[in-house]
């Protein structure tokens, strides 16, 4: 959570925005944010003790833990960094090693499960030391840190709104995942693999694409505006074949299939948004935002004491965030044609969800 609250939702963006954060200022979440992840994970630790569920075997995964938290927050703030140069590779593979060699090794014949998570923490912290040491040789990111003002670049602070955003925003679907567990264990089971798939998706074709269309040099949004339409062409296109493969097979799931053939658009359509939000409107834009998620987790809330409340009320709360949240930055963008789209299924996953309710 720091790692995501304050790397990607604060400091990537005061990278990109014209009020650019300090050089200083980059160097304190260099500094504050491993500290504050291994912090989290300590925090944790104490709470599991209090709770009766900790013992003196399990102590090298605290350890280790906490220095794979360490290590992977300062992989992470320079893999941003070198986003914002408009170099995605750094980032596309900041979990790779780490997460293939903890496969491998968990493959191994470990006496007991103890044995085998000390052993998965133990190759995540090898791997990630590893692509660390890569990274500083290779100076990744650095080109950016260094060219950052020594002064602030406006009077007012830009990372508070950011800041706001960032937190509002994943505090508020921490809410939501907290709620979903008044569900049955199979329909959470059922969520996570629409959430894979809408993640993947993201992370395959926008992420991978977007930093070499909007980084800091970037002085228009139109190869972006571009990229928006043929992923919305290629995802809309996927989903409907996907949604009429499901009814015809599991006809049953269709009403799913359909909400994730819409969240699908809707994913890459605020992925790209946000960037574009980044990079050419003030930080103070992020307001525009703020009340997306609060009024979604207040749905949810409402909802999960109905007895329709389930899978489909909980996948279109998801899905909303983000096709909520791209209808109002393409309206602040000017992009009319996105704007509608994504008015469109926002309007369409609203009436799903309160169908599925009565």
């Amino acid at each position: 959570m720091p790692i995501q609250i304050l790397i990607v939702g604060v400091l990537y963006p005061m990278l990109l925005n014209d009020d650019r954060v300090t050089r200083r200022g980059a160097q304190r979440f260099g500094a504050w944010v491993p500290l504050a992840t291994t912090l989290a994970i300590a925090g944790g630790c104490i709470w599991l003790s209090f709770q009766g569920r900790s013992s003196v075997e399990i102590l090298p995964i605290y350890i280790l833990a906490a220095a794979n938290a360490l290590v992977q927050a300062r992989l992470w703030y320079l893999a941003v960094a070198a986003e914002a140069e408009g170099k995605p590779g750094w980032m596309a593979a900041v979990a790779l090693p780490a997460n293939a060699l903890a496969t491998l090794v968990m493959l191994l014949p470990w006496p007991n499960s103890t044995a085998t998570v000390t052993a998965m923490l133990a190759a995540l912290v090898v791997a990630n030391t590893g692509y660390l040491v890569l990274m500083m040789t290779r100076s990744a990111g650095q080109n950016v840190l260094r060219v950052l003002p020594t002064t602030p670049t406006r009077k007012h602070s830009a990372h508070w709104w950011f800041l706001s955003k960032s937190f509002v925003g994943y505090g508020g679907l921490m809410v939501v995942q907290s709620l979903a567990l008044v569900l049955p264990p199979a329909t959470l089971t059922l969520l996570t693999l629409p959430m894979k798939i809408v993640g993947s998706v993201a992370a395959t074709f926008v992420n991978a694409v977007m930093p070499r269309l909007v980084h800091q040099d970037t002085e228009s949004p139109s190869g972006a505006r571009r990229f928006l339409r043929q992923m919305v062409l290629l995802l809309g296109g996927t989903g409907v074949i996907g949604a009429l493969g499901i009814y015809s097979t599991v006809p049953a799931y269709f009403t799913q299939a359909v909400i994730v053939a819409l969240w699908l658009v809707a994913s890459a359509s605020a992925s790209v948004a946000q960037r574009l939000m980044f990079r050419f409107l003030p930080p103070s834009a992020s307001r525009i935002t703020l009340v997306v998620v609060p009024m979604i987790v207040a749905g949810v809330a409402v909802s999960a004491t109905l007895d329709g409340f389930g899978l489909i009320a909980l996948l279109s709360a998801y899905a909303l965030v983000d096709a909520a949240t791209s209808f109002l930055i393409l309206i602040a963008l000017r992009d009319k044609l996105m704007a509608i789209v994504s008015g469109l299924i926002s309007a369409a996953l609203t009436a799903i969800w309160i169908i599925s309710l009565i």
